[in-house]
């Protein structure tokens, strides 16, 4: 008799991991870009949880990225097509890393540059944006990897036997 494989699989722990940094990252995005429409107390309070959430979403994009290194390993060798493995992996550290550029810039808020004060702000405030943007993007795109590679061709996912004997 068949017996159903562990949840605890290694290659498992990519999925679970994977859609914290998809949410927080995407929602950085997102309120970095409202808060521009708003003023005082409510900017600053958006503009907060936009900067927190970028920050815990590189944390959890590179926890991720190692998670599905892990996943790589194994997976790999059960794909028709190894190649969009190897551009969804690429696509994450692409993503990781614009991430992690608009999270260093957003701390460079927290120095005084005396002499550059009135050009950081504005300058590096948009710069931060476009990061985001620009890594939202790429997130959907790699988002878009991983979900073929498991829609299409199953990548870390239990095919039952036939008569599903081990559900019994």
């Amino acid at each position: 008799m068949n017996e159903l494989p562990g949840i605890w699989r290694t290659e498992l722990w990519h999925p679970m991991v994977v859609h914290f940094p998809i949410v927080l990252l995407l929602g950085a995005a997102i309120l970095r870009i409202v808060s521009k429409f708003f003023v005082d107390e409510k900017r600053a309070f958006l503009k907060n949880v936009s900067r927190l959430s970028l920050h815990l979403g590189v944390v959890t994009a590179w926890i991720a990225i190692y998670t599905g290194s892990l996943a790589d390993a194994i997976v790999v060798r059960e794909l028709c097509d190894p190649t969009v493995l190897e551009d969804h992996e690429n696509a994450a550290y692409t993503l990781g890393i614009i991430f992690t550029i608009a999270a260093l810039l957003d701390s460079l808020n927290f120095f005084s540059w005396d002499k550059l004060s009135f050009l950081k702000k504005p300058i590096n405030e948009w710069a931060i944006i476009s990061l985001l943007l620009a890594g939202s993007v790429y997130l959907g795109y790699t988002a878009h990897l991983g979900a073929s590679l498991v829609y299409q061709q199953g990548a870390a996912v239990y095919q039952p036997t036939e008569s599903c004997v081990e559900f019994e």
